[in-house]
């Protein structure tokens, strides 16, 4: 970026007419005048491409310091092409223009800019001193800040430290998890894929119209997705002593937002980008930024604290296209996230280890368990929470592998960790996370009021108790074929099964009976099928168990005149006798307390397209 300074007694403009590229004026805008003024006429160059934020904090950097030399009062940003003959791009011009004026901000100036792409009249009366007229040459060289490394040890409940070269104990998972993350061993070429047979089954797919890594579900898909989203739902609101406020909101923020571009800096090339009609976006990687902008403007007393926000948000991050998986490792996904907003880190330790709590919980209610990695941001922050992560290591009998980020960044937060599961194509697979934020509450402008009336910063812990939604279905399914490695029947929980019964007429004859019954079943909340196609009985019935179908019942002429009906059990693969009543009694206590939504498809299978 090339520049013209002109220390002036005044410069004013006037607007005459857009060429293609011009900015959108504010209504009745037609020029601007400044006095006592430092005018930088800007031409933005090729070479700034993709530079811009380094380039724009270099030479607001350069104009406050020529601005208090000379003692300007206020500073002037003039778009002019004159400079260079390599030009950038309009947008990369108007962005520039638009960030540095932003940064001047926020270092205190005073700050007044001509539009983008317009032809200008102007005046100038240059006030004719030594150093009343400077240029500059900016290349965006960014500030190389001395950064330690990473590093690794492996915590034990009783606080011994073990190098991870030294450490053979621990289950198969965090031996393969510290392989991975500290001995950095790649992991073999995996065989069969066998979770994705359950991904088509269910209908969930990658959409090819879309970019890579976005998702579409049919109906028993969305339908599974939807109960689990309502799932996370409810573990937040059981919390006992949490009061969970769920928000909803809009999933692109404004990098003009200085909260907004500093917080995106630190996912560099994972971002998904939007160019807006005129301003860039910048589409979220969590809740965290709809959250924060609602609550900066909270009146918040520590009465109130702790308290939870919490929103099922759609989020994108640009993982590389050839390392995304269905389900687990998406560019769009759907993160149940919980935001514990907190007094002082006492009280976000606190809450930290009740978090950890519930996460053990949802793993082992799919009979699954977890392995930690702990990411410390300093050896400081190790030594500030250590004794919180021991009471997590004793409580669990585990020992943790703990990740020391590089020394001299400035995080936001202080620990974090990533619960992983082993699958069954022996991996360990990050899925339920926890973490400290001591950062974003003063980035983004939120403050409660403390015991003394003063406005003080909160803690903020984020956390996805069961993973992102995608990630706890990868983990259904994942268990569900670890369960046929095993030699048993694959099973889905009942209550996120698609369809929970299934009915099978003999003939046209029994579809009364068989309707009835159905009926009988939809009114008390189960999810029920018909099979009412003029197909052979043991045709219908290979086509629910392959459906994965929780119980199926045959309706024929014993159905008819008898209570007694023969029940095939998924569960237990094999038939039980029952009424229809303790049928609809068993459902309903396998299901009790957990969410429940009707078929999102007709219920007769005559009625019903065919997605394959």
């Amino acid at each position: 970026m090339k520049t013209l300074y002109i220390h002036a007694d005044f410069m004013e403009y006037e607007t005459k007419k857009p060429t293609p590229v011009a900015e959108e004026l504010p209504e009745g805008h037609k020029g601007g005048r400044a006095e006592e003024v430092l005018v930088a006429f800007i031409t933005v160059e090729k070479k700034d491409e993709g530079k811009i934020e380094a380039v724009a904090q270099e030479a607001a950097k350069d104009l406050m310091d020529v601005s208090e030399k000379v003692g300007a009062a206020r500073i002037m940003l003039y778009p002019y092409a004159h400079l260079s003959p390599e030009l950038s791009d309009p947008k990369t011009g108007k962005d520039m223009l638009k960030r540095l004026e932003v940064v001047l901000n926020d270092m205190g100036a005073e700050v007044q800019r001509a539009p983008f792409g317009w032809y200008k009249s102007f005046k100038i009366s240059c006030k004719g001193h030594p150093l009343s007229e400077l240029s500059r040459d900016f290349e965006g060289v960014e500030e190389q800040v001395k950064r330690g490394e990473e590093s690794f040890i492996v915590l034990l409940p009783d606080g011994t430290e073990v190098s991870p070269e030294e450490f053979k104990q621990g289950t198969e998972c965090f031996q393969i998890m510290m392989q991975k993350e500290a001995l950095k061993k790649e992991w073999p070429l995996a065989g069969e894929v066998k979770y994705l047979r359950l991904c088509k089954k269910f209908g969930i797919q990658w959409e090819s119209m879309s970019d890579a890594g976005h998702m579409c579900f049919t109906s028993k898909g969305a339908l599974m997705f939807d109960l689990c989203a309502d799932y996370s739902w409810k573990i937040v609101n059981s919390v006992q002593g949490l009061s969970v406020y769920t928000v909803k909101g809009t999933n692109m923020f404004s990098l003009d937002e200085p909260p907004v571009a500093e917080h995106a800096k630190l996912f560099g090339d994972r971002l998904y980008m939007i160019h807006g009609e005129k301003r860039d976006f910048v589409l979220r990687y969590a809740a965290c930024h709809q959250q924060f902008a609602m609550m900066r403007n909270w009146n918040i007393s520590y009465k109130s604290l702790p308290y939870g926000a919490f929103e099922v948000a759609d989020s994108y991050r640009m993982e590389q296209s050839g390392e995304t998986m269905l389900c687990f490792r998406t560019r769009r996904m759907n993160m149940p996230d919980l935001h514990v907003i907190c007094k002082d880190i006492p009280q976000s330790e606190d809450w930290f280890m009740k978090l950890d709590d519930r996460i053990y919980i949802e793993a082992g209610k799919l009979g699954r368990d977890y392995e930690m990695l702990v990411n410390f941001s300093s050896k400081e922050a190790y030594t500030q929470h250590k004794e919180m992560l021991l009471q997590i290591l004793k409580k669990h009998n585990k020992p943790a592998l703990l990740h020391f980020y590089p020394e001299g960044i400035n995080y936001y937060w202080t620990v974090n960790i990533e619960y992983h599961i082993l699958d069954d194509m022996k991996r360990a697979r990050e899925i339920g996370t926890v973490q400290i934020d001591v950062g974003n509450a003063k980035r983004f402008g939120i403050t409660y009021t403390d015991e003394n009336g003063k406005k003080q910063y909160p803690i903020i812990l984020h956390t996805a108790v069961i993973g992102t939604v995608e990630r706890y279905l990868y983990t259904l399914f994942d268990t569900a074929v670890m369960m046929e490695t095993q030699g048993k029947l694959g099973t889905l929980p009942v209550w996120v099964n698609p369809e929970q019964v299934r009915l099978l007429t003999v003939s046209d004859a029994h579809l009364p009976k068989a309707t009835e019954m159905a009926d009988k079943l939809q009114a008390m909340g189960i999810r029920v099928g018909l099979d009412d196609r003029g197909e052979t009985v043991g045709k219908k019935v290979r086509q629910a168990k392959q459906d994965w179908v929780a119980y199926v019942i045959v309706v024929g002429d014993k159905e008819v005149s008898s209570e007694t009906l023969s029940v095939y059990e998924r569960a237990v693969n094999a038939n039980v006798d029952m009424t229809i009543e303790q049928l609809a009694e068993k459902v309903m206590k396998e299901t009790a307390g957990m969410p429940n939504r009707p078929l999102y498809m007709p219920r007769e299978m005559s009625k019903q397209v065919d997605f394959s």
